[in-house]
Formats: C-alpha cells, sequence, structure tokens
C-alpha cells in the first residue's frame, strides 16, 4: 500500500502528459488542416482576406482553442488578383496550454502554414 501510494503521484503525471500532448497533437493537425483550407481558398482570384479568416475559423470551428487563432495572408490585401502563377501563403497560429498535475503550466504555440499557386 505505502508503495502504490509512492507511485501513483508519478503515475498521474505520465497519465495526464500522455492526454495532455495527445490533445496539443490534435490541436496542432487542425491548425495545418485550416491553413490548408484558407490557402486553398487564398489561391483564387476572386478571394478576399475576410473570406480565408471565415474559411479557417469554420474550419476550427468544432476544436476548442486555449487562445485566439489569428490568420495571416501574405501578400495582403489583394490575395491573388491578377497574381496568377505567384504564391499565396497562409499562417494559423494560435496556443495551447499544457496544464499536468503537480508541474507548471506549459504554453505550447501552434502554427500552420500553407502555401498555394494562384489560380485565375
Amino acid at each position: 500500500m505505502t508503495e502504490f501510494a509512492l507511485v501513483l503521484p508519478f503515475l498521474f503525471v505520465v497519465l495526464f502528459t500522455i492526454f495532455e500532448f495527445g490533445i496539443a497533437f490534435n490541436r496542432a493537425q487542425a491548425v495545418q488542416a485550416a491553413a490548408r483550407e484558407g490557402g486553398r481558398l487564398a489561391s483564387l482570384s476572386s478571394t478576399s482576406v475576410g473570406d480565408v479568416q471565415n474559411r479557417v475559423t469554420a474550419t476550427l470551428a468544432g476544436m476548442p482553442m486555449d487562445s485566439a487563432v489569428n490568420t495571416a495572408v501574405n501578400p495582403n490585401p489583394a490575395v491573388c488578383t491578377n497574381r496568377e502563377g505567384l504564391t499565396v501563403t497562409v499562417t494559423v497560429t494560435t496556443t495551447h496550454n499544457v496544464d499536468i498535475p503537480f508541474l507548471a503550466p506549459i504554453v505550447v504555440p501552434l502554427s500552420g502554414t500553407a502555401v498555394f499557386r494562384c489560380e485565375a
């Protein structure tokens, strides 16, 4: 019983670490997918920056984030108007707070980038 009481906190830390980093990895994949969705939309000539931001927000609608999601489109503001053959880059950033019992909180930055060629 005493040995179990001594090992239990270590087991909890390991278990919560696995859970928290699994959640962080899931959110990182969602951020990357949102960047791809925004980049695909940004590659069209009739798209505005607001349209890209709305698509990124819609893609992340089912994924709760710990902080605000920032979307950057380069070049801005014309996106792909009259830029056929050149590229557009969409970068989505946010953070995830890793809370593990008995340890200090860790803030993990999450980022996703997509580069697409502008289409006519």
